[in-house]
């Protein structure tokens, strides 16, 4: 049997960085909501994180009345809610809170466990219990994000938990939180690998596939005379690898960037009239991107492609 892509991403496999699966409830309501693949692929991410947190804390065998499945599901499904509202994926936004949790309870999910949607970005409301601050840090600290306040919050119960000083906790919470944060990056590629939208396949890597389509067009650029020049942004490491091919024919010059994400920016100059067109793109397949320079190819030098 063929694994469906969202139950693919939330279950198997992933090899680096190695994620804990999904719980499988979690899994197949995320499957029957046709969840976005980046959303689903961000909640694994979370999700082992927050396992990483549980097993910490079981191995110091304190008493903070937690429930870890509770945890782990608040982790699984506390963005569910950008169903709902997707462009919440990609920047900021609050509505997805309140409605990941009316969301959960249309689904049969008892109030208990639908909270973390809401709660996951409300850990200063006087009444947020460590199960939510754990969810809460666990989205922090799945992308090494430090939020000086809320780690307070954390050490605050577990000093209480386990009668040493709140210094003491800081020192062995920071050491597990560092080390938690050195895959940041790793988790980070993982979630951008998928698309916003679609089938839920991985992207194709965009910087490569320009650089393919720029070799396979050099004798076209020679034959009609065009000036094209490739470059790549440096391998120190960040996340997010582009690349970019400046096209210039005549008056016209255009520039196109394209990230591992799939985000493409255009930029259209007119030399004799001195206009600037600039484009955004959001890119899913190969298909995509080559239709895309097919398109700034013949707007540099028309009649290039016919």
């Amino acid at each position: 049997m063929t694994t469906l892509p969202i139950l693919s991403i939330a279950l198997q496999d992933t090899g680096q960085p190695p994620l804990r699966p999904l719980p499988i409830d979690a899994a197949e309501l995320l499957h029957d909501l046709d969840a976005p693949p980046r959303l689903v692929a961000h909640l694994r991410a979370v999700h082992d994180v927050a396992g990483q947190l549980l097993e910490w804390i079981a191995a110091r065998n304190l008493d903070l009345g937690i429930n870890p499945q509770a945890v782990l599901f608040g982790a699984a499904t506390h963005d569910i809610g950008k169903v709902l509202h997707p462009a919440e994926l990609s920047a900021p936004g609050a509505q997805h809170e309140e409605a990941g949790r009316e969301l959960l309870m249309t689904r049969g999910i008892d109030s208990v466990m639908a909270r973390f949607a809401k709660t996951h970005a409300a850990w200063t409301a006087e009444e947020a219990g460590m199960e939510d601050l754990l969810v809460s840090l666990a989205d922090k600290i799945w992308k090494n994000k430090r939020v000086p306040e809320l780690e307070d919050l954390v050490v605050a119960r577990l000093a209480e938990a386990s009668g040493r000083s709140a210094w003491e906790e800081f020192l062995d919470l920071d050491s597990v939180l560092a080390r938690i944060g050195d895959q940041a990056d790793e988790r980070l590629a993982f979630q951008m690998s998928y698309p916003t939208a679609g089938n839920g396949q991985r992207l194709p890597n965009f910087p490569d596939a320009l650089t393919t389509w720029f070799a396979e067009n050099d004798a076209v650029f020679c034959a009609r005379g065009i000036t094209a020049e490739l470059r790549h942004s440096p391998e120190d490491g960040r996340l997010k690898n582009s690349a970019w091919l400046s096209v210039e024919a005549g008056n016209r010059v255009i520039q196109i960037t394209v990230w591992t994400s799939g985000e493409a920016e255009l930029d259209h100059v007119d030399l004799g009239s001195g206009d600037n067109r600039p484009e955004h793109r959001e890119l899913q397949t190969d298909q995509e991107l080559r239709a895309l320079l097919r398109s700034a190819l013949d707007w540099v030098a028309p009649g290039t492609n016919g």
